[in-house]
């Protein structure tokens, strides 16, 4: 109800209005754009050595990789207004972003098969396959329309509904 009081009660002049705050446009450039980069870096050194070393940890990549994705496209959806506008590391990264989630995405089912195979499925694990299988979509799908952004938290939506009943559920799958 707090985020609903600043909305304006004329919804088309919404639609048409290009304002963005300039406090989240620096939050979001400044401070989220370094930290998905940074984590990015990290989680790829990680699972360079993860591979050179065919050491594979306890379960830990799966919430890195799903962690790093999902403020990734936070990111994204908060960056989305300035991706025409400006010409810096901001678009790069726009364009780039999806291509550098795939890998990360085949690393994840990998990961999360080996303990699936070891262990059998539980919630979490579920959820994590299911989180994996939407990462992969929405990334193909953002490549090959970059401009499609409401396809995110639609998308997502979809998938947390489907989960909750049926015999795909969480909870027909997983006992």
């Amino acid at each position: 109800w707090i985020f609903i009081t600043g909305v304006d009660e004329n919804i088309q002049e919404l639609e048409n209005s290009n304002e963005y705050p300039k406090g989240l446009k620096i939050f979001s450039q400044y401070i989220l754009l370094g930290l998905v980069i940074l984590y990015f870096l990290i989680l790829y050194s990680y699972a360079a050595s993860i591979i050179h070393s065919n050491a594979w940890p306890k379960g830990v990549i799966s919430y890195l990789i799903i962690g790093v994705s999902v403020l990734g496209y936070l990111t994204v959806l908060l960056l989305f207004p300035y991706s025409k506008e400006e010409k810096s590391i901001l678009s790069i990264f726009l364009k780039v972003f999806n291509f550098m989630v795939l890998p990360l995405v085949i690393l994840l089912f990998v990961a999360v098969g080996m303990r699936i195979s070891a262990y059998g499925i539980t919630v979490n694990r579920y959820f994590i396959v299911l989180l994996g299988i939407w990462l992969g979509t929405i990334s193909i799908v953002r490549i090959f329309r970059p401009t499609w952004i409401k396809i995110v938290p639609t998308s997502i939506a979809c998938f947390i509904l489907l989960s909750s009943f049926g015999f795909w559920g969480v909870n027909f799958i997983s006992c």
